[in-house]
């Protein structure tokens, strides 16, 4: 594996979760010879780490996507790959959603195919520097250990996890009870399961993961009550498939408001919603009396001690153990210390702290600093921290990305 300090470095990939692994992926599909010329960098000592952790704490069985939505270039390499290795009954109907363990193994044996794991480097980035006009490697990407080097050209595949929400509302209750309320990314189903089992917990939110958390809990005899400020929606993905069609991404490109495009992407999202096999397993709960739902509330307070009384406008509810807040993440630029001078030197805009990046997925005016995922969807869509939106966003920047790539007998030498 290189060693990175005092490198030039043509691409630096800052993420190792299924966006920065699925674009390096793709580099390396079309120009093999790059992978002397890319690195993946990550906090977490394995790639997709942070993502298993998730799936594991959560207990999630199948992904919601289908099966053609993954890293690899090959929209129907995941079918083949579970029909080489027999285990085709791994992919649920009715769109052939893959097993959690069948896509992470896939996801493993493209990272070895693509020998992606020569690219990856545990490297905490500590600061991001763009010094305009000084070269070819205008970027300086400084660890926490203070290992630095310089790189042509920055993708940033940052995800969510540092930007969990939590309603303003419940602020003063978590200051409170700082080990009986947390939120759903701080809990652990195997944690709870293996010591003395939970008799009541009170999840907050109405999308999958409290949907997937109350229907896990429910199974291990733990009665669970729900509290969702709205009925909750049932649909098979997290948006209408039509978002991926050019019809619809055409009319979002025409539309010249930023504020505009956030509400298209929010409406199109919504606040969350449940697949239809969930939503099964939550009404059986329900009819087993394990489950609860309160709709149309919301918490106003909660009191106690070693137990938990949880009061809405219509109801209290006593001796709560735990309350998790499945309240999903914003995306927000500033809350990434690592860019925080860089975004306020160069005065990179953002509007509710998403970037608004150009058509090429550029944070202007910084050139060659891309974002993907999440943090594109001013561009992308809602689609834009789906695994379907990996390849919409590839395709934005592949162009300029590709062009950092030193050609053949160019002369170019790592330094």
């Amino acid at each position: 594996m290189l060693n990175l300090s005092h490198r030039n470095i043509p691409i630096a990939i800052i993420g190792g979760g299924i966006h920065g692994c699925a674009v390096a992926s793709r580099i390396l599909r079309e120009i093999p010879s790059a992978a002397n010329h890319v690195v993946i960098l990550d906090r977490n000592p394995q790639p997709l780490l942070a993502w298993r952790r998730k799936t594991e704490s959560q207990g999630m069985a199948f992904l919601r996507s289908p099966a053609v939505h993954h890293i690899g270039s090959d929209s129907l390499g995941l079918v083949e790959y579970a029909r080489t290795q027999n285990r085709t009954a791994e992919l649920a109907p009715p769109y052939s959603q893959p097993s959690v363990d069948l896509f992470l193994d896939f996801s493993f044996h493209e990272i070895e195919t693509q020998q992606l794991g020569q690219l990856y480097h545990q490297f905490d980035v500590a600061k991001l520097r763009w010094d305009k006009g000084s070269g070819k490697f205008p970027f300086r990407i400084i660890s926490k250990v203070n290992e630095g080097f310089r790189a042509a050209c920055v993708i940033l595949a940052i995800g969510t996890d540092d930007c969990t929400h939590v309603p303003s509302e419940l602020d003063l209750f978590i200051r409170r009870f700082p080990k009986l309320i947390l939120h759903s990314s701080a809990f652990d189903l195997h944690k709870t399961i293996q010591r003395v089992t939970p008799s009541k917990i009170v999840i907050l939110g109405g999308g999958l993961t409290a949907a997937t958390l109350a229907k896990n809990l429910t199974d291990i005899d733990v009665e669970v009550v729900m509290i969702v400020r709205r009925s909750l929606k049932i649909q098979q993905f997290d948006f209408e498939p039509s978002w991926l069609g050019p019809k619809a991404l055409n009319r979002f490109s025409k539309e010249s408001d930023w504020d505009k495009r956030r509400k298209m992407v929010r409406q199109a999202r919504g606040e969350g919603s449940v697949t239809p096999e969930i939503a099964e397993a939550l009404t059986k709960a329900r009819s087993d009396g394990k489950l609860h739902l309160r709709t149309g509330v919301n918490i106003r307070q909660i009191d106690g001690d070693s137990f938990l009384q949880v009061k809405t406008a219509e109801s209290t509810i006593n001796d709560v153990d735990l309350v998790v807040l499945a309240t999903g993440f914003r995306f927000d630029l500033h809350r990434y210390r690592f860019l925080s001078d860089l975004t306020e030197q160069h005065k990179i805009r953002t509007l509710r702290g998403l970037p608004i990046l150009d058509n090429r997925l550029q944070l202007l005016p910084v050139r060659n600093l891309f974002g993907s995922g999440v943090m594109a969807q001013l561009e992308i869509g809602p689609a834009a921290g789906n695994i379907a939106g990996i390849s919409l966003a590839y395709e934005r920047m592949r162009e300029k990305v590709l062009a950092a790539i030193p050609k053949p007998h160019s002369g170019y030498k790592h330094r």
